[in-house]
């Protein structure tokens, strides 16, 4: 029995893990209000690119070598080997994570630290869906579901809207802070 077979006591492999894993990406406003993003349902496949936009980006906060802790609002810590996504359009910045590459916008960041290509570096920041960069992971991906967080007065949390498709242009709302798409990895990989 292979690896990716093999289940026990509700254990999978790291493979089928990876295959099943969610990754939440937010939709930024701006794409959202000028209809940059496709008008995908949820089941469509996407062409679009998780990438990182980093916040903070450390060399002595990286304990673990690997570690990639995403939530349901698109927010990431990640810790990984800094690298080189080559594309079509040219080299983009990257994190390694074991088999995982996600590229890295550090256009948030204050200042870029001098970084070893070869040390673990920590990363904060949240993923985005990018228009601009389609497939430079080499994944396909499967839009599995959307939602929007409408604020709430008093203090109380947001309140967590589902919807069936990403919003076009006509579908945003002023009281809505943040929308997001949770993406699987699609059976159908080129």
């Amino acid at each position: 029995m292979t690896a990716a077979r093999h289940r026990h006591g509700g254990w999978t492999s790291r493979a089928d893990a990876r295959r099943d894993e969610v990754t939440t990406a937010q939709l930024l406003p701006r794409h959202l209000r000028e209809g940059l993003l496709p008008a995908a349902a949820v089941g469509d496949v996407l062409t679009a690119t998780p990438v990182i936009y980093a916040s903070e980006v450390d060399r002595l906060r990286c304990r673990p070598e690997r570690l990639w802790d995403l939530d349901e609002y698109g927010t990431v810590v990640a810790c990984g080997v800094p690298g080189v996504l080559t594309t079509e359009a040219g080299d983009l910045d990257a994190l390694e994570i074991g088999d995982r590459v996600v590229p890295v916008n550090r256009a948030g960041l204050e200042s870029v630290p001098d970084l070893d290509p070869d040390q673990p570096v920590y990363v904060e920041g949240s993923v985005y869906l990018d228009t601009d960069l389609p497939s430079t992971t080499g994944r396909v991906y499967r839009l599995v579901a959307v939602r929007r967080y409408r604020l709430r007065t008093g203090g109380r949390p947001p309140r967590t809207e589902p919807l069936r498709r990403i919003p076009g242009p006509v579908g945003i709302d002023d009281d809505v802070f943040l929308h997001v798409a949770d993406l699987v990895v699609a059976d159908d990989q080129p």
